[in-house]
Parts: C-alpha cells; structure tokens; sequence
C-alpha cells in the first residue's frame, strides 16, 4: 500500500476504503482453499448457457439439467481414469513445482519446522505438522507451495500426502456422485392443472442484440483480427510533433 499511495495517490484512497479480505490475498479466508481472484468460474458458467439463456423459462431450465446431467456422467467416467490420488492437472502442477525447486534451499530448524531461502533470497519459514508457510499459499490453495515442496523433496517424503483432500479422488467422486435423471419430452409430463408459464412481453431494442460479454479496458479479443486498443494510450502527430491528435486530426495539415 505504500507503494501504491506513492505511485497514485488517488488509487490509494479508493482502496483504502474497500475491505482488504475482498482483494488482498493476505486476507482472505484458508477455508475456501482458492486463491484466486478473478471470476473465471462465473465466466465459464456464462459461456456454458449463452444459448440457453434467451429462451423461454420452461426450455432454458431443461438445457441447463440436460448440461449438467451430460456433464457430471463424464466427471464420474473420467474420475474412475485417475492414475494418481489427484487429478491429472493437479499432479502436472505439482511435476512443475518439484523442478522449480532446484533453486531453493531448506534448513531444519527442530519440532518439524524448516527455514527455506528461494532463489530470490527471500526467506520463509515452514511447519510440516501444521502445514503452513509463512508465503501462505500452502494455506490458502492447499497445494504446497514451493518452500513447502522443497522441503518435501529434500526430506523424501510423497507431496500427495500433503495435499488437502478436497483434491482427492475420494472427494472428487463425492461431488459428481449424485445422478440427474433423464425426463421425458414436455408432452408426457403430468398435467398439474395451474396456469401456464408464458414469456414475459418481449419489446425489440434497437440495434443488434449483444452476446459477448463487455471487457475490461485492458483485456484484448480473442479472435484471429485482434488489435490492441489504444485507451490511454499517448499518440503524437508526425506533423507538428504534438501529443493528442495524428496527423489526420491535425490543424497544420492545410498550412502547406
């Protein structure tokens, strides 16, 4: 935060007055065992029932249960593949952190505690038996961290046993366990006498009717025509040299 009131004052006052636990990682809660913080889960949900939600109620709830019945059948398929206690993508994270600790170093300081330098020459301290680091990402992802790994390694010990096991396979298969059913077409659904849902009144907008999402200013197209926006971006005219316009915006164009 010094940092940032030196750089921008105005951004320092702004954040002052928001609750650290809701963009500062220091704060956040080890419960959740996630330390992440965008919203890549909403994202992908949206994504997932962009068609699905421009139809009347009755047809957007039954391509929903039909995403998900699909869905947690493939989770419960794929689960039963595992070759280790935890997924594939977690166990080639974890592949990943044990090569990058080539560059660390631990020293054993008693009661199972280790003091692990990095490669920056930053210092941390780790307690095996309570399974934290002073980084505290051990804590809030629940995947040992590097200082954490580096030990692991040091001491010989297997790193899955030192993952929380909201990872495990045991509590992955408990999460997909519960089936959806598959349900007849609309037809043969009983008839409960009560008043049929219609759509709302639907009343045309002008102009073409957005899907995408709005992105943030700094957030580039994924798509084969991307260009890079120019927001807050200086630009100088070759003309007269000054910043602001381009030479097409330029009042010195008709001068010769």
């Amino acid at each position: 935060m010094a940092y940032l009131k030196e750089e921008s004052p105005s951004t320092y006052e702004w954040m002052a007055d928001k609750d650290p636990r809701h963009w500062s990682r220091a704060f956040f809660n080890e419960f959740p065992k996630c330390g992440m913080l965008c919203n890549n889960y909403c994202e992908g949900f949206n994504s997932a029932i962009l068609e699905a939600r421009d139809r009347p109620i009755i047809t957007l709830l039954e391509m929903i249960r039909n995403y998900l019945m699909k869905r947690m059948a493939k989770k419960r398929v794929d689960v039963e593949k595992w070759h280790h206690p935890i997924g594939p993508k977690l166990f080639k994270f974890i592949e990943k952190v044990k090569l990058e600790t080539s560059g660390c170093h631990s020293n054993f300081c008693g009661n199972n505690i280790f003091q692990v330098r990095n490669f920056e020459q930053d210092q941390f301290v780790v307690d095996m038996d309570r399974r934290t680091c002073t980084c505290r990402r051990w804590q809030l992802v629940g995947i040992p961290c590097l200082h954490a790994m580096c030990v692991i390694m040091a001491s010989n010990m297997d790193p899955f046993q030192f993952v929380d096991e909201c990872y495990g396979k045991e509590r992955y298969s408990l999460a997909y366990n519960p089936v959806i059913y598959g349900l007849n077409e609309p037809l043969m659904w009983p008839q409960t006498g009560q008043r049929l849902i219609r759509c709302p009144e639907f009343k045309k907008q002008r102009g073409r009717p957005k899907k995408a999402r709005k992105l943030q200013s700094d957030e580039v197209r994924q798509d084969a025509t991307t260009r890079l926006r120019k927001n807050y971006l200086l630009i100088h005219c070759r003309k007269c040299g000054q910043m602001g316009h381009n030479i097409r915006s330029c009042g010195k164009r008709g001068d010769n």
